[in-house]
């Protein structure tokens, strides 16, 4: 899952509003709420922000909640 600059929400390649996070998790993850959610967002986002996700998602149940940054290329 992804915060995007603009604090659009995204699951994989799909935009998701805030309002349907909850529905659009449940159909990807199957019901299943143990499921590991993997959230990334990008620099620009405010950790208030960040913060205001992972309460939606552990308001959706899903209590798994793992950082994830991006990689940077060898020499940068």
């Amino acid at each position: 899952m992804t915060v995007k600059a603009d604090l659009s929400l995204a699951i994989g390649d799909e935009s998701v509003s805030r309002e349907r996070l909850r529905s659009t998790l449940d159909a990807a993850a199957k019901g299943d709420k143990d499921r590991s959610i993997y959230l990334r967002a990008d620099k620009t986002v405010p950790y208030g922000e960040l913060v205001e996700v992972m309460n939606l998602l552990l308001a959706a149940g899903y209590l798994k909640i793992a950082l994830v940054g991006l990689e940077k290329a060898s020499g940068s």
